[in-house]
């Protein structure tokens, strides 16, 4: 059974009530992004919160001013609660919606989003998990087309965190909408073993090429990689 918390250097995260706990891989999200924030973000933008755990990591690292959303109610309480404790909870909002209902007078600089990708025939019996984890509640269309109306449209950068044949659907919904990727980070659990996941940084800039890179969380010995303690070793408590 996940902890009812997780607790960080700076921070802590109360994740009793959420569907979708602290993961390893949503954590390296986190640091990825807080590593290569783009210059002069004044706001950002976090799909389907959840606990809070990327607005906290981000909110951590830069000054910029974090807006959240979150459809299901008791994750919505949940990041609120994690948000009214943190350090930084001046610049930090999180609001109970849906994306398609949501409406901003600004624009962001930044949008991430750790999307729901399994499908509805693997629902379960806890309607917050099935929520947190299941696509219909954000499809691929919909995430896509949240963010081409809320992205600042001169230089915002929009981040996601899905599986290598959800990203390829995804990728393609983005295309169509004129957002090509400007950074790959393709994550595996270790060397040899498939890609895990993979985060994709996607931009309306077309003359940018992608930089892509691989990243291992352990080493051959189950060890955490060099790459990975880099990342994370401000944030874990034990590195």
């Amino acid at each position: 059974m996940a902890n009812s918390y997780f607790q960080f250097k700076q921070f802590r995260i109360e994740q009793g009530n959420c569907g979708m706990k602290v993961t390893t891989e949503a954590c390296l999200f986190g640091a990825l992004m807080a590593q290569s924030l783009p210059s002069n973000c004044k706001n950002i933008l976090d799909i389907g919160t959840g606990t809070g755990l990327l607005a906290l990591m981000l909110a951590q690292k830069c000054k910029a001013q974090i807006h959240a959303l979150e459809i299901d109610a008791a994750a919505f309480n949940q990041a609120k609660h994690n948000f009214n404790y943190a350090p930084w909870r001046e610049r930090l909002t999180v609001n109970h919606i849906d994306l398609k209902n949501f409406e901003s007078r600004i624009t962001f600089d930044l949008i991430i989003c750790n999307p729901p990708f399994f499908k509805k025939n693997q629902l379960g019996k806890n309607k917050s998990k099935n929520t947190a984890l299941h696509n219909d509640s954000l499809s691929f269309e919909a995430l896509a087309n949240g963010i081409a109306q809320l992205i600042n449209k001169e230089k915002g950068q929009a981040a996601v965190l899905y599986p290598p044949y959800e990203m390829a659907l995804f990728e393609n919904e983005m295309a169509n909408l004129g957002f090509h990727p400007q950074s790959t980070f393709t994550i595996l659990n270790q060397k040899g073993l498939p890609i895990f996941r993979q985060v994709k940084v996607f931009a309306r800039l077309t003359s940018q090429a992608n930089f892509t890179k691989e990243i291992m969380i352990k080493n051959s010995d189950s060890t955490y990689s060099t790459t990975f303690i880099d990342l994370l070793k401000d944030y874990y408590l034990h590195l």
